[in-house]
């Protein structure tokens, strides 16, 4: 199999002890390579690519926040632009056609749309949003925490707000975001991360309640409904545990979860009647506090926040993660995602 590459964002300073953006060689034999810095940053938990051009865009997880973006060069990246954002932001997802840079702003209690230009760079100032809302919670729900955003199918932004239990949807046109829809999940499961299942369906992984939540599209997208939930794991996950990333293997049979505390990914199978979810197996990350993940045809890696670097799987027909290779030694890794097309 050939080589892949992949970008792996940190935390830095007080929180890690990354120094920003690191570029990891996986070789054909799921070995990787040592981690290369290529850009330093503050805190660029989350990362995204664009879909045409070589640029890659990072938060900057502070307050205030910041997203950034850089052009992928040979011997690293050239930062291109820079936007202010409310606190925190955590999240990132490009329009599929790579007119706007959606971000979900978690302290800030915000969603914002960034328009993009032809070449990827910034066009323009973040269209802003600031929500409300609040869950049982008191320690995690006193306000409303959007974690995540994706663009639908039928262009409709959706975003998972842990804070207020509500899968949120917007519009984006024009360069300006609109509220559109506030569609409730169980009180008190805290939504984290969400991923679109090819069959169009809108998986969630939450993040305080260990649950996976199936959601299914009305007429269109602004109009989803809780349809199934099942675990999040495959065996007891033990007392505080939290839900952390999910991604959709390839073809869509199976779907992984990261949970926190039992520091395992989790294969889940995907029933042909469009039901809940049906986790399989649990395995060990081979670290600690696992946060993102990534599914790249046969191969899965998981960034491992609190040590253990980024852990490498090989997937096989039945989609169980067998370990391959050595960790990379990423400090603090909190996202790793490919590298389309660099060579």
């Amino acid at each position: 199999m050939d080589a892949e590459w992949l970008w792996a964002g940190t935390y830095t300073g007080d929180r890690g002890d990354g120094n920003g953006v690191y570029l990891l060689r996986r070789r054909g034999d799921g070995a990787l390579e040592d981690p290369v810095l290529v850009a330093g940053a503050d805190d660029p938990s989350f990362l995204a690519v664009h879909p045409r051009r070589e640029t890659l865009y990072a938060v900057g997880e502070n307050d205030p926040g910041t997203v950034s973006a850089y052009a992928e060069e040979t011997d690293g990246l050239l930062l291109t632009g820079t936007r202010e954002l409310p606190a925190e932001p955590c999240h990132l997802a490009v329009a599929p056609d790579g007119s706007a840079l959606l971000v979900a702003c978690y302290a800030g209690g915000a969603v914002a749309a960034v328009p993009l230009a032809e070449d990827g760079s910034f066009a323009g100032e973040p269209s802003v949003v600031h929500v409300r809302g609040g869950g049982p919670d008191a320690d995690r729900q006193a306000g409303p925490h959007p974690h995540a955003v994706a663009w639908a199918p039928d262009g409709t932004v959706l975003a998972a707000d842990l804070g207020a239990d509500l899968i949120r949807t917007f519009r984006y046109s024009g360069g300006e975001l609109w509220p559109v829809t506030e569609i409730p999940v169980p009180a008190g499961y805290g939504p984290r991360h969400l991923a679109i299942h090819p069959s169009g369906r809108v998986l969630v992984v939450c993040e305080l309640a260990p649950r996976l939540l199936v959601l299914t599209p009305g007429p269109s997208y602004a109009e989803l409904a809780v349809s199934a939930e099942s675990p999040a794991t495959a065996g007891d996950p033990g007392p505080g545990a939290l839900g952390a990333g999910i991604a959709v293997g390839a073809g869509g049979a199976h779907v992984y979860t990261t949970t926190r505390g039992p520091d395992v990914v989790t294969v889940h199978r995907v029933p042909p009647d469009r039901g809940a979810l049906e986790p399989v197996t649990d395995v060990p990350t081979g670290g600690a506090w696992p946060r993102d993940l990534h599914v790249d045809g046969p191969w899965l890696h998981v960034a491992n926040e609190r040590g253990g670097g980024v852990t490498t799987f090989h997937l096989g027909p039945d989609g169980v993660p067998v370990p391959r290779g050595t960790a990379a030694p990423v400090p603090t890794p909190v996202c790793v995602i490919g590298v389309p097309g660099f060579t």
